[in-house]
């Protein structure tokens, strides 16, 4: 965009903090260097305002619950409609869940003329009766009430035009995906990091062997018992192996102890990557993604991924060079994989070398955010278009 055009106002709303601060701050401040003003708003954007600030980008607290709550949710809508009646935005671009319904609901009773829906997943993908049809209602407003929707992945895309999300023409994905891309040079084997917490490294000390790991919430979707069951098989034959589980509990319910094999919960991590360090592969038997930013992370640090073939893990990797692939569900199959990784180290080695590659190429943060600016920057001029008596 060049000096002298008007500065498109942009808000980008997401649910949490944390998303806030790890996934759009980067994309925020990046727009409003290439001449927009921005608004970032999320439930508690307190830590980041002053920094943000700094960069020229406004932000506003708005309360939201992640989990339905009626009363809570009514009194959200009332105030996004309140802020972005403030705001006066060009454009809305929101992602997660709760943002995205508040936010689409607003902008489309306001008339905003360009309404971006960032989808990172679909939810109702692995849910079943009534969630599934409260989950897919949901998507599908959410939809209708964008004017265009942005997925981070080829098969979400895919997905979400099969599922009667999206039709094709209204749904993209700019660059080769990833909402955010990955910052090579914070994830990186030679970047300095903290160290591992005491509890983590005396498990390691105690176990010998291949480390396998998976980083993220410990929910049945992630398919941990999957991996679980096949570390088992493998290590019961003799190969020296241990574990590592890094992320909060959702739910994840182990049926009883994985024989023999050492497993270490390491609970939540503000750094992953001082963990990434110590995995030999990265295991993620997803049955449902939307693009898995942890596979991005570990490509980073040279760490070689064994993925299921779900929504989102298919474009996470590329089979035998990048990582390997599995079906979804598979414990034989991912015992193979796990066999073929500590047992052809050199095979590994350069799959995680690749690995870094492709993140550093396809996924450094600047080329996704050109991506997403390139297709807002259309989405504004074919709605000035359209409002254009004269056009």
């Amino acid at each position: 965009m060049t000096s002298t055009a008007p500065r498109p106002r942009v808000m980008i709303v997401v649910t949490a903090a944390v998303t806030a601060r790890l996934f759009m701050r980067g994309y925020a401040e990046f727009l409003a260097a290439s001449n927009y003003d921005v608004t970032l708003v999320a439930d508690d954007v307190s830590e980041i305002s002053d920094a943000l600030a700094q960069r020229g980008v406004l932000s506003y607290s708005l309360p939201m619950r992640r989990d339905p709550s009626p009363v809570h949710d009514a009194r959200s809508l009332a105030r996004m409609i309140a802020l972005m009646r403030k705001v006066r935005p060009d454009a809305v671009i929101y992602a997660t869940p709760k943002a995205s319904l508040l936010a689409s609901i607003a902008s489309r009773f306001l008339r905003i003329p360009v309404r971006v829906y960032e989808l990172w997943g679909i939810r109702f993908e692995t849910s079943t009766g009534v969630s599934r049809r409260v989950f897919q209602g949901l998507e599908r407003l959410i939809a209708s009430n964008s004017t265009a929707i942005v997925a981070n992945s080829e098969s979400l895309a895919a997905r979400a035009v099969k599922l009667r999300i999206a039709r094709t023409g209204r749904i993209c994905v700019p660059a080769s995906g990833s909402s955010h891309g990955v910052d090579s040079e914070h994830f990186s084997p030679d970047a300095p990091r903290p160290e591992l917490d005491a509890d983590t490294a005396r498990f390691l000390e105690r176990n010998a062997g291949a480390t396998i790991g998976f980083i993220g919430r410990l929910h049945p979707d992630k398919g941990i018992e999957t991996l679980l069951e096949a570390a088992s098989l493998v290590h019961d034959e003799g190969t020296e192996m241990r574990v590592l589980l890094v992320g909060g509990d959702e739910g994840l319910q182990i049926q009883g102890e994985q024989g023999r094999l050492p497993v270490h919960r390491a609970g939540d991590a503000d750094d992953v990557r001082p963990y990434l360090a110590e995995f030999d592969v990265l295991v993620l038997m997803s049955r449902r993604e939307g693009f898995p930013n942890v596979v991005l992370e570990a490509a980073a640090m040279e760490v070689p991924a064994i993925v299921s073939d779900a929504t989102g893990c298919v474009d996470a990797v590329v089979p035998d060079v990048t990582g390997l692939m599995v079906p979804v569900g598979d414990v034989l199959g991912v015992a193979d994989a796990l066999r073929t990784v500590i047992a052809d180290r050199n095979r590994a080695r350069a799959m995680g070398i690749a690995a870094r590659r492709r993140a550093v190429e396809a996924y450094a943060p600047g080329v996704v955010w050109s991506a997403l600016e390139e297709h807002l920057h259309v989405q504004l001029g074919q709605a000035r278009h359209r409002n254009d008596p004269h056009g």
